[in-house]
């Protein structure tokens, strides 16, 4: 990845080639303080780093708005089927592996 104060060129999750603009903020240290009649106290929590997509990808046409997602963590999940369920169970049997977990 390619980095420019503020400008990154980053990956597309999709075609998987580095060729997609963005602006990257940096994680941060942002602090929180709270007062009270004994003094103030300061807090300081870690903010994520965040890439915002500039636009689409030149190669295989993916969408700003759907790689904006995927970076965001909000990316397609796949949805369990009651076969693949049952597909999966079957592969744990065959391992040996335990399918209840009992107390």
């Amino acid at each position: 990845m390619a980095y420019q104060p503020g400008k990154a060129i980053v990956e597309c999750p999709f075609c998987h080639k580095i060729c997609v603009i963005a602006f990257h903020k940096p994680s941060f240290l942002q602090g929180k303080t709270t007062r009270i009649s004994a003094g103030a106290k300061t807090v300081y929590k870690r903010i994520d780093e965040k890439y915002f997509i500039q636009g689409d990808c030149p190669n295989c046409g993916a969408k700003e708005k759907d790689i904006q997602k995927w970076y965001d963590g909000e990316g397609e999940k796949k949805k369990l089927t009651k076969g693949d369920h049952k597909k999966i169970i079957e592969r744990f049997k065959k391992q040996g592996l335990p399918t209840r977990i009992e107390f």
